[in-house]
């Protein structure tokens, strides 16, 4: 009987083991622009934020950085922005004409007192961050 049981034993780890060896390799977790487009909704103490910058830098035509690449994130992630159909925004952190553009449409569609002129400020930020108008 001891015999039966270790033979039992030995198939099933031998079992396990080549399972294991074949099974599919899969990332635990995928790359750092999915993650942070899906926390991109969520709320933090400074508002919402996408994973990137949680201050509010000052960006405008030429900018770069982490910062843009959170303005980028929260215009992707909580507006209409490219809206039906139309294309996001690439999340590369580069502020050139299409993040302008984008900035623009939304400091026009969502800020009845910031001026719609394509710089994210304090104003805009808090826009972007709380929703406020």
């Amino acid at each position: 009987m001891h015999r039966t049981r270790v033979a039992r034993v030995a198939a099933a780890a031998l079992a396990a083991a080549a399972f294991t060896a074949f099974a599919p390799a899969v990332p635990a977790i995928a790359d750092s622009t999915v993650r942070a487009a899906d926390a991109c909704p969520g709320t933090s103490t400074v508002g919402r934020y996408c994973g990137y910058h949680a201050g509010t830098q000052w960006a405008e035509l030429g900018s770069q950085g982490d910062h843009v690449k959170e303005i980028q994130a929260l215009i992707n992630e909580t507006t209409r922005y490219g809206e039906p159909g139309g294309t996001k925004l690439v999340v590369d952190g580069i502020y050139g004409a299409n993040t302008k553009s984008a900035v623009t449409w939304f400091q026009w569609y969502y800020g009845s007192e910031v001026i719609s002129d394509g710089i994210v400020g304090p104003r805009t930020w808090e826009m972007l961050r709380y929703g406020k108008r």
